[in-house]
């Protein structure tokens, strides 16, 4: 799974849908925001968040975001196989922070840049803290989305709202390549190296 929210604080929503070449689908009723290619919904705070599976682009489309506000604009991306996660906080259109989970970096399984907010220091040790003796579950991997939730008052697995706006993209969206898909390569190297055991085991015997 892919997926991909952005989160902007003190502009109208039509401004923030026009900067990423977005407009509601006319009569298409409301629903999860996991139910259309698009999605918007206001949020206490004066923010506004689009979400998307496949069609935003984390960097990109955050930047035209952040554009239209003099506030705050931040933004998440998450790809739960592998388990990647990423976030951007933008302040009166600059990019002041990003923070990074990449599961492959066991020695720093959190990368920031930039100066973040001191909340994330409260997230990240909770995380680590539950993550002892837990090889199975990845807290770490919640950070990035936690952050810009508690923001935006969106985290993607607790929403449970049926009031999202379902969106299209207009003719002036630009056109975004396909993001190739990540691959976890370790575990593909285990197989092949246990394939390759049996194979001598079984040469030798």
């Amino acid at each position: 799974m892919r997926a991909t929210l952005i989160g902007v604080q003190g502009v109208e929503l039509e401004v923030v849908l026009e900067a990423l070449g977005l407009e509601p689908i006319p009569g298409a009723p409301t629903g999860d925001w996991v139910d259309c290619d698009y999605s918007c919904r206001a949020f206490p705070g004066g923010w506004v968040v689009v979400t998307s599976q496949l069609g935003l682009d984390l960097t990109a489309d955050l930047e035209l975001a952040a554009a239209t506000t003099d506030q705050m604009a931040v933004g998440c991306e998450i790809y739960s196989i592998p388990m990647h996660s990423y976030a951007h906080g933008y302040l009166g259109g600059q990019l002041k922070w990003s923070v990074t989970h990449d599961p492959d970096d066991e020695a720093r399984p959190l990368s920031v840049d930039g100066t973040p907010p001191a909340i994330l220091a409260d997230l990240e040790a909770k995380a680590l803290k539950a993550q002892a003796g837990q090889d199975d579950v990845d807290f770490v991997f919640e950070v990035p989305m936690q952050l810009v939730g508690h923001y935006t008052g969106f985290i993607y697995d607790e929403d449970e709202a049926t009031d999202w706006v379902r969106l299209r993209a207009t003719a002036a969206r630009p056109v975004r390549p396909d993001k190739a898909r990540r691959c976890n390569w370790r575990p593909l190297f285990l197989i092949g190296l246990l394939v390759l055991v049996v194979w001598l085991w079984r040469t030798i015997l």
